[in-house]
């Protein structure tokens, strides 16, 4: 064989190991390629492994703020890349007690690539603790049970570091309580039941249907939270509804409340403008004077009958 026949052999031989190269390079690339796509499709790495809260409350412990966004986990293997993901996250976060509005719900990836799902919510936040039956509970402004092994407890003023400023922060448990701070115990106005006139208590979420409670107790609640009070002076605020539209007793009032151990009586809510009895504002107005007087607390100052103008 000439040189010339070698040459043009040798090339020929090496352009078939090449494309044989070529070839296999190409279906290992291709096997690579597919394994990394099924393993960023997995459930490991493409579930939402993290839901978050996008707005904490400032009332809100961070503590809550975890166990709320762990109930929005979906059952079953979740896929990051599943179009319905987020409506059903939407649908199962709609069912937590302390949601009261699912505004939206959004899907992201941090700087390392890994997926979660933020969640941004209206919050249902503890108004008044209710007494009934010999048993306390919690509700809202709108009388909306809540989960009593969430509601915030106590609350601490933390220090600041590196330069930052010191915040207050709230806790369910004690426990939780950084060691180095002084906690003091959140104080919530008390709302008394009867437990043979009034229903009993609903599951956390539902609404407590009753009229002395939604109607009137509670709006008492929010009028005695607008007073003034010293903030180092704990007023104990007790709402007695127990006699609410006059069901046990046509002598005593209808609402009355105490401040320690000083006895309010507030009677009706009017209900019109011109109703004979005396006005919301005019019993607002002498509650305030009487603050005034009394070195800014209502705790421990003569009691008063506001049903009298």
């Amino acid at each position: 064989m000439s040189l010339e026949r070698k040459v043009g052999a040798l090339q020929v031989v090496l352009r078939i190991v090449l494309l044989t190269a070529l070839v296999v390079a190409a279906g290992w690339g291709m096997q690579w390629l597919e394994a990394h796509v099924r393993a960023t499709s997995s459930t490991m790495n493409n579930a939402p492994v993290r839901l978050q809260v996008a707005q904490r409350p400032t009332w809100m412990p961070a503590e809550l703020a975890y166990r709320i966004a762990g109930s929005f986990a979906v059952e079953g293997p979740a896929r990051y890349d599943e179009p319905d993901l987020t409506k059903a996250i939407a649908a199962q976060a709609s069912l937590n007690p302390w949601v009261r509005k699912v505004r939206s719900v959004r899907k992201a990836r941090d700087a390392k690539g890994r997926p979660f799902v933020r969640v941004d919510c209206e919050f249902r936040r503890p108004a008044a603790m209710v007494s009934w039956g010999k048993r306390y509970f919690f509700v809202d402004e709108q009388g909306v049970r809540l989960r009593d092994k969430d509601v915030p407890r106590w609350t601490a003023v933390l220090p600041g570091r590196n330069g930052t400023r010191a915040r207050q922060e709230t806790f369910i448990d004690l426990a939780d309580v950084p060691i180095n701070t002084k906690p003091w115990g959140i104080e919530y106005v008390l709302i008394e039941l009867d437990s043979q006139m009034d229903p009993a208590p609903p599951a956390p979420g539902e609404i407590w249907d009753t009229d002395a409670l939604v109607g009137h107790a509670l709006r008492l609640t929010a009028l005695l939270k607008t007073l003034n009070t010293r903030k180092d002076a704990p007023q104990g605020f007790r709402i007695d509804a127990r006699n609410y539209a006059g069901r046990r007793s046509t002598v005593a009032p209808h609402l009355a409340f105490w401040a320690g151990e000083s006895y309010f009586k507030f009677g009706r809510f009017p209900q019109d403008r011109y109703h004979y009895n005396v006005s919301v504002d005019h019993k607002m107005d002498v509650l305030r004077n009487h603050i005034a007087r009394h070195n800014g607390t209502l705790a421990g100052a003569p009691g008063l009958d506001l049903q009298l103008d």
